[in-house]
């Protein structure tokens, strides 16, 4: 079981330790990954992690396969991490990139409060009420920067500007030029899993909460319809963005996450 994190996490959060442990107790030999420029990968990356990095999953569960030839695998992505993993896989299955060869290995994905729209999520960020999230969001992100990045000449030229207040300021001032984009709507439309999701072929859990603040819940309502028959999507209505607190402070998101495996992923791979 790989487990990917979201924006600001790395291997070691609450909840990555938490699943793993979940998955350990079911007898899964788990990987926590960090994206580029978090947590162990802050000082090997020169490069920022964004929506758009599915090429890292699919390297990763490719590591993953190689240490465990003939072995069925598993991914669960939690928030951005969720995102990658939907985006990857979904363009395997459209033929979009090449078939991995650990593809009939593939037991099953599930993606936790997904940012599959990055436009939509970006729009919503620009709200008022919203003012909180932006700015914990970009203190956390600009004070964890690699130095790899740190010391690109086009970081520094960029840094020069003017102070962002919203991710979209940030993403258009720094995440889409440092990887290639040439502004922030070009690289949201270029990077949403919204695009190809509808593709899936692979066994997949969604879930997405309708009281979610950052992760609006229409942009799931809008592609319900042309999801595929092996695509779950789950929208309870409570649950905020990657918490889903139930009685007792109980994280009850493991429990689901970890029974639909037990029901769908454990079954046969589908040959494609």
């Amino acid at each position: 079981m790989l487990l990917i994190h979201g924006l600001t996490g790395c291997h070691a959060a609450p909840y990555m330790i938490r699943l793993a442990k979940c998955f350990l107790d079911q007898g899964y030999r788990t990987y926590r990954m960090d994206m580029r420029g978090f947590g162990q990968a802050r000082n090997w990356s020169s490069n920022l992690a964004h929506a758009g990095r599915s090429d890292d999953v699919i390297a990763a569960l490719s590591a993953i396969h190689d240490q465990n030839p003939g072995q069925p695998i598993s991914a669960t992505g939690i928030s951005l991490g969720a995102a990658q993993l939907l985006r990857g896989i979904a363009r395997i299955d459209a033929g979009l990139d090449p078939q991995p060869t650990w593809r009939n290995s593939l037991r099953g994905i599930a993606a936790i409060s997904p940012p599959i729209d990055l436009v939509r999520c970006s729009e919503n960020m620009q709200r008022r009420t919203r003012k909180l999230y932006n700015r914990y969001f970009i203190r956390n992100l600009i004070s964890r920067l690699p130095p790899g990045v740190i010391e690109r000449p086009d970081f520094q030229q960029i840094n020069a500007g003017p102070r962002c207040r919203t991710l979209w300021e940030l993403d258009d001032q720094f995440t889409a030029p440092l990887s290639g984009f040439e502004n922030a709507k070009q690289y949201y439309e270029q990077s949403s899993a919204r695009t190809v999701i509808h593709h899936l072929q692979t066994p997949t859990l969604i879930l997405a909460a309708a009281d979610d603040p950052i992760v609006p819940i229409d942009c799931f309502e809008q592609i319900q319809s042309a999801l595929s028959e092996s695509t779950t999507l789950l929208t309870p209505s409570s649950g905020g963005h990657v918490g889903f607190v139930g009685p007792g402070r109980r994280c009850w998101i493991d429990d689901v996450v970890s029974a639909w495996f037990s029901a769908h992923a454990k079954q046969s791979p589908r040959i494609v």
